[in-house]
């Protein structure tokens, strides 16, 4: 009777194991890796805010190129007030030239007035100064799209990460439903023995302690996992009826990815060191903004303006000052200006000075950038070569606890050993399995690390879709 009852329970277990293999709806969508990362770079906000930066930069490099552009201004003045005029030369504080008239004997009489003048001003030649303040928007520019290139390659190491954390959380969840129906199939064969009086009451009880101990650990087990759900659908903007592509944990998928050619040697476009480098590069464009900035300037200046003050030549008075808005006087005035503040040698090389201890200072960030990259591979290479031999190892272990779970639940059949025995075999069989999911995710985890920080995640990326 025995034999009958294990062999009613098997058939009903490994069927149960099959169904338990999806612990979701059948009706999820399963997310490969890529569409995950597609997913984040299309939704991630702070990508959004990047985008939204570079087009101020371009709109700032438009608004530089504006600068090379004459002023031209068009004034048109009526007036009224006195006129007591001295003799003598004074500086105008604004743009209409000095003409002062002769000296009056009348004093504080009103007098109307108007007054048009337009004035064009244009530093036509600057010595480089206009085209250095275009290399450095077009520098900032360079750093702004550098860090969101730079984003996107971190998002896209995280999204990685996250993904494959949340499928190793999918395969421990069902290596727990396993070990759950394993626990509950003991747990219905003792109880029958037990019943037929083969077998010790206190069987029964600690298999019930077992299958509830495989209960709390699967509960566990699929909080992590909801968990790690939320997370990605959030990263990717998707509900989260979504599901894993298991298949990254092949055999022949981690057969695949192994054959990834990596090269160690950073160069110089890497993602990760650009805005380091564009830094760099943008204090030195600000170094020859300084420098250009103090040369001379060669300029043209021109004005050209009518008045009237309704005061003749001779300094009478009109008798109505609505005969004084006709223009009388029409003047213009041309000059070539070289302008040159002698002065600001001392501030320039001051500032120049201070530009060159930033200089250095954007150039030892990239060096120190660079070191740590370099570091944080061989650190990684390091630790790759002995989880690749712990992948090979586990396979073997997992074989050998099947086994030897298998042969202790036959011996318990026939009386042969103790609960004792099968219930070990069983945790080194639990042990065994999440051991393999772990190791399995710790190899395609050091790899895309390695991969990251080598400059060739979307190549290592690409091994996914074959």
């Amino acid at each position: 009777m025995t034999k009958y009852i294990f062999r009613h329970i098997n058939a009903w277990y490994w069927y149960v194991v099959i169904i338990c293999l999806v612990p979701f709806p059948c009706f999820s969508q399963t997310l490969s890796i890529n569409d995950a990362v597609d997913k984040a770079i299309i939704n991630y906000p702070q990508l959004k805010q990047r985008e939204a930066e570079i087009s101020a930069g371009n709109a700032h490099i438009k608004t530089v190129k504006g600068g090379r552009l004459p002023s031209l201004i068009l004034q048109d003045q009526m007036n009224l007030g006195t006129d007591n005029s001295l003799q003598g030369a004074y500086f105008s504080l604004g743009m209409i030239p000095s003409t002062p008239g002769n000296y009056l004997t009348v004093h504080n009489e009103p007098i109307a007035g108007n007054t048009a003048i337009s004035f064009l001003k244009w530093d036509f030649l600057t010595f480089g100064y206009y085209n250095a303040q275009q290399n450095e928007a077009n520098a900032a520019l360079a750093v702004t799209e550098a860090l969101r290139d730079n984003d996107k390659y971190v998002l896209t190491e995280n999204t990685i990460t996250y993904y494959l954390d949340w499928l190793k959380k999918y395969m421990l969840l069902n290596a727990e439903a396993q070990n759950v129906e394993r626990s509950k199939v003991i747990l219905r064969s003792i109880e029958a023995i037990v019943r037929s009086g083969l077998k010790p009451g206190v069987d029964s009880s600690t298999a019930h302690a077992t299958y509830s101990d495989a209960r709390l650990s699967y509960l566990q087990a699929l909080d992590n996992y909801n968990n790690a759900r939320i997370l990605i659908a959030l990263y990717t903007g998707l509900s989260t009826n979504i599901a894993p592509d298991t298949t990254l944990f092949s055999q022949q998928m981690l057969r695949d990815i192994a054959q990834f050619n990596f090269i160690d040697t950073l160069t110089s476009d890497h993602p990760l060191l650009q805005p380091y480098e564009k830094l760099y590069q943008q204090q030195l464009a600000g170094r020859s903004v300084i420098a250009h900035k103090y040369l001379p300037r060669l300029g043209l200046d021109a004005a050209g303006w009518v008045r009237n003050s309704g005061i003749s030549y001779n300094g009478v008075y009109p008798a109505e000052l609505s005969t004084a808005m006709p223009y009388s006087r029409y003047n213009y005035l041309l000059g070539l200006t070289l302008t040159y503040n002698l002065v600001d040698l001392k501030h320039r090389k001051d500032e120049l000075t201070e530009s060159s201890y930033l200089v250095e200072a954007k150039s030892r960030l990239l060096e120190t950038r660079e070191l740590d990259l370099s570091r944080s591979i061989q650190q990684v290479n390091s630790t790759y070569s002995s989880v690749k031999e712990k992948l090979n190892e586990i396979p073997v272990l997992l074989r050998s606890a099947e086994q030897a779970y298998g042969q202790q639940v036959a011996l318990y059949k026939t009386g042969l050993n103790t609960l004792t025995d099968v219930t070990n075999a069983q945790y080194a069989l639990r042990r065994a399995e999440t051991n393999y999911v772990a190791t399995q995710f710790e190899l395609l985890q050091l790899m895309s690390v390695r991969a990251g920080l080598s400059g060739q995640l979307n190549n290592f990326l690409q091994t996914f879709k074959r």
